[in-house]
């Protein structure tokens, strides 16, 4: 499908090569189908839009609102950094090793994709509860987990850093590998080569992995309600306006997360249009 303007004033124009050309009838077909999952999209987020949008000044006044705004942005910016410092490591060593146990490592780095986000949140929990051994030993310097900022992070960490890691390792993928054999020839080493070289040509990768991080972040609720309730991120928060105080309130607050969620997707279409 051509980008751009389409051609002689249609909807839609077709390369001349392209297997659609001249297929009038079942591009129409195609395009049909198409506007359905479109529509099933775009009408929830209008509706969102239009009812919500007169809540906006009550809920850009109310303080409890605004924290827990300001509480899931910065959660899970600490969230996405602590998955980016520590999961590029883990993406340079799949990208570059061939070691025993990579393929279960993979899979695992998958799974909280697929989980659900409360079993998630109850895995977490059970592993770091003050009356586990990690829990004690986090508890022993001061970084209980339930209901508290570091439980937040730390249920947001478990659901995102997949972002993190598979965005890296898809940097470190597209790098020429003779571009490292060359330096080490050259008597460059190991760290050398992966400060100067690798991260360097790897780091848009790398920051859109830190922005689908995020995004990820932000928006979890099912794991963070079991994790850390309080204090209240804004996705709980919507939650609560719903069952206490109706729809349209609730709504007031959505789209002041759908207005940060469209604006990390600013950042990442930026990204993806700079490679």
């Amino acid at each position: 499908m051509a980008y751009g303007a389409p051609r002689g004033g249609r909807l839609m124009s077709v390369e001349p090569g392209s297997p659609l050309a001249g297929a009038k009838w079942f591009l129409l077909y195609l395009s049909g189908l198409a506007s359905i999952l479109i529509a099933v999209l775009v009408i929830p987020l209008l509706s969102l839009i239009s009812i919500g949008g007169g809540w906006i000044p009550d809920t850009a006044m109310n303080p409890k609102a605004l924290s827990a705004v300001a509480l899931s942005l910065g959660a899970g910016a600490v969230s996405a950094s602590f998955s980016t410092l520590f999961g590029v490591p883990l993406a340079y060593m799949l990208s570059r090793g061939d070691f025993r146990g990579k393929s279960l490592i993979q899979g695992l780095l998958d799974l909280p994709l697929i989980l659900p986000h409360t079993v998630a949140g109850i895995a977490v929990l059970l592993a770091f509860n003050s009356r586990a051994p990690l829990g004690q030993l986090l508890s022993s310097i001061g970084l209980r987990v339930e209901d508290s900022f570091y439980g937040v992070v730390l249920a947001m960490v478990f659901v995102s850093s997949p972002f993190a890691v598979n965005f890296a390792k898809r940097g470190f993928d597209s790098i020429d590998l003779e571009l490292e054999k060359v330096a080490r020839s050259l008597g460059a080493s190991a760290q050398r080569v992966f400060l100067t070289i690798s991260l360097p040509l790897a780091w848009r990768s790398i920051l859109t992995g830190w922005l689908m991080s995020l995004a990820r972040a932000v928006s979890e609720v099912g794991a963070i309600m079991v994790v850390a309730y309080h204090p209240t991120v804004a996705g709980v928060l919507v939650y609560e306006l719903f069952l206490t105080r109706g729809l349209k309130a609730a709504a007031g607050l959505s789209v002041l997360l759908l207005i940060a969620s469209l604006i990390i997707l600013t950042g990442l279409r930026a990204m993806e249009e700079r490679r």
